[in-house]
């Protein structure tokens, strides 16, 4: 029951071997979340004024009149009340469509055509890195040009890229390749901080934060009721491009909007 047939081929999908250690993995993994966390809590502090002015770069005239900001603060209500706020809204529930694409359906997609757990296992360790590295060159990207432009960039990658996805496939090193692509570019995740200040201002920016973040709920919901249609209405393609379109969508309205 744990192996599965692709191209005439055994190959082993879910070994119980590999189920049996699935406990344990956990468990180290909660002791070493706990280890790296637990210090921060205890030794990390907010700087006193003296040691803020002691900080050369907050400082510095220029770093003050380059920075990208908002010229006016808005409080959460100001902010709720405008239209940058939904759009930017609707761009977190579309990157969580991205997320999703690259972490929970790159396997599905290709179980039928790679005959190889292992370099599906292996796409599964260099999207982590791709997007743990898209994560600090797009924060590099938007405090250059911006959240218009870098937003409108990984979205005109993202939005062509899911659906490349169904060709790729085909073929295990392009498929790698687009999917680290997919997931690199939606490391643009992490801008959504600099994003909000510089739309809004640092003014209560952990609140505008995490509401902003609960976007990340709709974009779980769509892409579950888009998965639960795959099994049985459409094919993969139309799934691809259902997740694609709203990314197209935040790709747009990012660049006219925002």
């Amino acid at each position: 029951w744990y192996q599965r047939r692709v191209r005439g081929n055994v190959t082993i999908f879910t070994d119980p071997a590999i189920y049996e250690k699935v406990p344990w993995l956990w468990v180290i993994f909660a002791i070493m979340f706990t280890a790296l966390f637990l210090p921060s809590v205890i030794i990390v502090r907010s700087p006193t004024p003296d040691e803020v002015c002691e900080m050369t770069p907050l400082c510095d005239e220029s770093f003050e009149v380059n920075k990208l900001t908002s010229d006016h603060n808005y409080s959460v209500v100001e902010m709720l009340k405008t239209c940058k706020f939904y759009v930017l809204y609707v761009i977190v529930m579309t990157m969580s469509l991205a997320l999703l694409t690259g972490t929970e359906i790159f396997k599905e997609l290709a179980k039928d055509t790679i005959a190889d757990d292992h370099f599906l296992n292996v796409i599964g360790a260099a999207l982590a890195i791709c997007n743990a590295f898209g994560r600090l060159l797009w924060g590099v990207v938007m405090d250059k040009i911006g959240a218009r432009w870098a937003l409108f960039s990984a979205f005109l990658i993202i939005t062509p890229g899911i659906v490349l996805l169904y060709w790729t496939r085909l073929m295990p090193w392009p498929y790698l390749i687009n999917v680290c692509v997919v997931s690199f570019s939606s490391g643009i995740f992490t801008g959504i901080a600099p994003a909000l200040v510089e739309l809004f201002g640092h003014r209560d920016i952990s609140l505008k934060y995490s509401i902003c973040l609960s976007g990340e709920l709709f974009g779980c919901l769509l892409f579950y009721l888009l998965s639960i249609g795959s099994v049985k209405l459409y094919s993969d393609l139309v799934f691809l491009i259902l997740l694609a379109v709203p990314c197209g969508v935040s790709c747009i309205a990012g660049l006219i909007f925002i």
